[in-house]
Parts: C-alpha cells; sequence; structure tokens
C-alpha cells in the first residue's frame, strides 16, 4: 500500500497532517495524545470539580469534596467486572451483525464515517451532561469507572463515553475522528462498533484488574474514551504497520507500528514506576484488543483472497 503524507508526532501524542492512500484506506490525522484520566471523588457530588491541568489538558486530575480515595480495588469488584466484560463482549459480538442488518443502524454500513461521528457525537452530549449540575449524581454513578465499594459494573462502558475537560474530549474526539473514519471504512460499520464497543469494556477491565493482579492500590476513579482508541489506534496499526509517522518533523523509523510499540512501552513503564495518575492499564487493555481484532482482520483478508484467487 502506498501511503502519502506523513504522520505529526507531537509531544507524547500526534497532531498535524493527514495521510492519504488507496481506497478503503481514507485520509487519517494520527493523534495519539488520548488518554484514560483518573479523578478522586466523593459517593456525593456537590460541586463541580476544579480541573488541575496537566500535559496540555490531555490529563486532569480532579480534587472533588468528601473522603479522599482510600479503599482501592477489590477481587469481588473484579469477578464482577470479568463476568459484566465477557456477557458484553459476546452479546456484542453477536448482535451487532444482526443490529446493523435488520434495524434502522444499517444505514451505517453504507455510511460507516457516519458512526464515528455518532460516537463523536455521543461523547459530546454527555460532556454537555457534565456542565449541568441536576445530572452529577447520575453521571459520578454511571460515567466514572470506580473501583471500591462504589463500583457499578455500567461505568465499565459509560466512562469511555465520559470526559470532563474540553481539552481532554477535544483530543481524544480528534483522535477518533482520524483513525475512526479509516479503520471504520476498511472493516465495515458493524465490525468497527464491535471493536470499540469492546475495547471500551475490556480496557475497564484491565484497569479494574491491574491493582488486584499486582498488589497495588488503585489511584481512583477514571473516565475517558482512550481505552477504546488505543484499540483503534492499535488495530490501525497492525493493518498499516508502514504508515509515516513523524516526531515533530522527525520520521519515526518503521512508521505506525513501530510508534503504536513505544506506546506500549511507555504505558507499561507507566504501570510500573506509576508516573502520574494516568490509567495505564486502561491503555495497556485497549491496545490488546485492538492488536487482537487488528490480527483477525487480517486474517479474514487473507482468506477472502485466497477464496477469491482467480484459476486459470
Amino acid at each position: 500500500m502506498k501511503v502519502g503524507p506523513s504522520f505529526f508526532l507531537g509531544n507524547i501524542g500526534v497532531f498535524g497532517p493527514r495521510v492519504t492512500a488507496s481506497k478503503p484506506f481514507l485520509s487519517p490525522a494520527f493523534n495519539n495524545a488520548f488518554k484514560r484520566i483518573t479523578v478522586q471523588s466523593s459517593s456525593l457530588v456537590t460541586k463541580i470539580p476544579k480541573i488541575n491541568f496537566r500535559n496540555y489538558a490531555t490529563f486532569n486530575q480532579l480534587r472533588m469534596s468528601g473522603s479522599s480515595w482510600s479503599r482501592g480495588s477489590n477481587s469481588a469488584n473484579l469477578k464482577t467486572a470479568a463476568l459484566f466484560s465477557l456477557v458484553f463482549c459476546v452479546g456484542t459480538t453477536f448482535a451487532t451483525p444482526y443490529l446493523m442488518k435488520y434495524t434502522p443502524l444499517a444505514f451505517f454500513n453504507k455510511n460507516p464515517s457516519l458512526l464515528v461521528y455518532s460516537l463523536i457525537g455521543i461523547n459530546a452530549a454527555v460532556f454537555a451532561l457534565w456542565k449541568a449540575p441536576q445530572y452529577w449524581r447520575v453521571l459520578s454513578r454511571y460515567g466514572l469507572l470506580e473501583k471500591d465499594a462504589r463500583f457499578n459494573k455500567w461505568s465499565m462502558i459509560g466512562s469511555a463515553f465520559s470526559h470532563q475537560d474540553f481539552w481532554h474530549i477535544g483530543m481524544n474526539m480528534l483522535a477518533l475522528y482520524s483513525f475512526g473514519t479509516t479503520v471504520a471504512s476498511y472493516v465495515g460499520a458493524s465490525n468497527f462498533l464491535i471493536m470499540y464497543l469492546n475495547g471500551a469494556v475490556l480496557s475497564s477491565f484491565a484497569s479494574l484488574a491491574y491493582p488486584v493482579l499486582a498488589g497495588v492500590s488503585s489511584m481512583g476513579a477514571s473516565l475517558g474514551a482512550s481505552g477504546a482508541l488505543f484499540a483503534i489506534l492499535g488495530s490501525f496499526s497492525y493493518l498499516f504497520p508502514y504508515a509515516k509517522i513523524l516526531l515533530f518533523v522527525f520520521p519515526v523509523p518503521g512508521g505506525a507500528w513501530i510508534a503504536f510499540l513505544a506506546s506500549i512501552g511507555w504505558n507499561l513503564c507507566g504501570c510500573v514506576f506509576r508516573w502520574g495518575s494516568f490509567d495505564y492499564a486502561a491503555h495497556l487493555g485497549g491496545s490488546i484488543v485492538g492488536i487482537f481484532y487488528g490480527w483477525l482482520i487480517d486474517q479474514r483478508r487473507k482468506e477472502f483472497k485466497r477464496n477469491n484467487r482467480t484459476v486459470w
């Protein structure tokens, strides 16, 4: 595949020009600045938290009134999360193709990019609800992934659509637009939706599992679409490994796949050294999901080519 103008990797993330290539590989702009963030919260939200900006507003640590984070993860939550993840992923895998064929959602099969725009719209709507105090109690229950007694299994998907900071949602949605339109057009709306939703839930499971399995304290609740986005990035990098990426004005040797592996290394180090309050485990969970789906799609593509090979 011939790839045109390079991606631009800036600071931790990537901003700027798009790449162009032959159909159905459309032209995304690479943005790896998305992060799932951790927050400190109380069981009762009484006022909007003050945001402490870090790293060009791609991360914030919210300081809410109430008790400090102390209880952390527990094995009971992990068992519930594991069962929910299994049921959710099996359900989406088998139900989504039928929903995308026999319901009005079939519209997206001919317009996969509009599915991406719809996901962006849902994220924007939830972001707007955070600005309305009357919704804070509901959003705190379903839009924050708590890791203590306040854990709610539905927040494993709800937190992936939840953002409180403009720059956080802005960078995440830029990444979703950039990569999502490309991947959705390549794999189809149904496969993309399965990948996105399962990436969101399984990245949340990774966030819950890491403190329990590693025997470390949890840093707090988390929210953001980055787990799902790392799944999309992982599949993109697997399917288009040589797409060019620039670190500022310097090309990254090897292209998209090398940059993606570097992000995995960064997240692994984050889990070990516990830098800041990023949800590195969620990033890694999404990355693993992305690699799996990238491999699965690539295998199906190869099988399709073998079955449709012309015999003279």
